[in-house]
């Protein structure tokens, strides 16, 4: 239990994306929901070609709060059941892949990868969550099944 975390890829096209986890990951094996989880793309424009404001696109949850993220122990970062998947698999560990539109929302263009297509390697993965004290309390990281935040 180390509470809400951010994901951040780097493909080996160099492209930065990822996700926000308000719950985070407990390793029970389960479907957390949450409308507050996002998915999010460094903007240059998915070639270096025009780009938002921001330098950053933020894909909403979608259809509710449920399945935002995906919680099993023996697999890396999941949101969604197709949006942002990083299994870490033996066979293939930087493998990443996505499918928008079912669970977080498509690009304005109506694009649905997070990358530009279904699947992509990995040169980096980093996942920041927060740090805790001993016996402090850990907002929003227990099993709460019915939960809409």
């Amino acid at each position: 239990r180390q509470g809400a975390a951010l994901v951040v890829c780097t493909t080996s096209d160099g492209l930065k994306c990822g996700g926000y986890n308000p719950k985070g990951w407990v390793g029970y094996g389960e479907a957390r929901g949450s409308i507050a989880a996002f998915l999010w793309r460094e903007d240059k424009g998915l070639f270096g070609v025009g780009g938002s404001e921001s330098g950053f696109v933020k894909l909403r949850k979608v259809g509710g709060a449920g399945l935002a993220q995906l919680d099993n122990p023996e697999n890396g970062p999941s949101f969604g059941a197709d949006s942002l998947i990083i299994p870490l698999g033996k066979s293939d560990p930087k493998m990443a892949r996505s499918k928008l539109g079912s669970y977080y929302e498509r690009f304005p263009d109506g694009s649905n990868s997070l990358f530009g297509k279904p699947q992509v390697q990995l040169r980096d993965l980093k996942v920041y969550h927060g740090v805790y004290e001993e016996g402090e309390y850990i907002p929003f990281t227990d099993a709460e099944p019915f939960a809409l935040y």
